[in-house]
């Protein structure tokens, strides 16, 4: 198989920003958190989901309402209050790489930029500075250039990696040069970046997808059913 890298990118800046890792990185952490909180009370516990079931549905409605009833049960046994969905935070990307030189990286050929990383480092700094895009530009040359823009927003960057190709804001960025040059251009390098999902972009929506997809790839597995068995709660009470 062949080697495939991964990638920081963001190919609609002005100018274009293309980061191939020299070498991939080994670990990626990936971080989700979502806000839960408290519901304001227990509620007097009574078959009242049943009822409003019944009477909205039929049979189907009084069983579902079955199920929340004896789920209210639990929060008054233990004497806490349920927990509600608030709202998600963005997920949270964090990589570590190294940048070398004097060795060319598995996809470089005979030198990586001639014996320099200087370019890769002024591609990571732009994530961190504020840029155009194209709109901004069109519209600066429609008008003349009497309405410039003011760059005041880093352009967000792609990660392209383990799997994931996610639009992100880069948040953090840290380059610790370990080593020089003679002639004092940085010779190594150890990277660390921060990465926050930006939700505003296609990448939710073509995630529901792909992870639904390999969600079901999962059902094909020796034994799923009786995965399923050892699952079911009423199910695990006679074991």
């Amino acid at each position: 198989m062949d080697r495939k890298a991964g990638y920081l990118a963001n190919i609609f800046n002005v100018p274009p920003l293309i980061f191939r890792f020299q070498f991939n990185p080994e670990t990626l952490t990936e971080k989700k958190s979502f806000q839960y909180e408290a519901a304001n009370g227990f509620g007097q516990w009574s078959f009242d989901q049943t009822r409003a079931g019944a009477t909205s549905s039929g049979i189907s409605g009084a069983l579902g309402g079955l199920v929340k009833d004896a789920k209210e049960i639990g929060s008054l046994l233990i004497a806490t209050k349920p927990l509600e969905p608030k709202g998600g935070e963005p997920r949270q990307f964090s990589l570590d790489f190294v940048l070398d030189a004097s060795r060319p990286g598995p996809l470089d050929g005979d030198s990586h930029y001639g014996g320099s990383i200087e370019p890769d480092l002024a591609i990571l700094r732009s994530f961190m500075n504020p840029a155009w895009d194209p709109i901004d530009v069109g519209k600066m040359l429609l008008s003349g250039f009497k309405n410039v823009p003011c760059w005041n927003r880093p352009p967000e960057c792609s990660l392209v990696y383990g799997g994931l190709s996610v639009t992100c804001v880069m948040t953090d960025l840290s380059i610790k040069i370990t080593e020089f040059q003679q002639d004092r251009s940085p010779l190594r390098a150890e990277v660390s970046v921060t990465l926050k999902e930006q939700p505003f972009s296609f990448t939710p929506l073509i995630e529901l997808v792909t992870r639904n997809f390999n969600v079901a790839k999962s059902y094909d597995r020796p034994g799923f059913w009786r995965d399923v068995l050892a699952v079911t709660p009423v199910v695990n009470l006679f074991e």
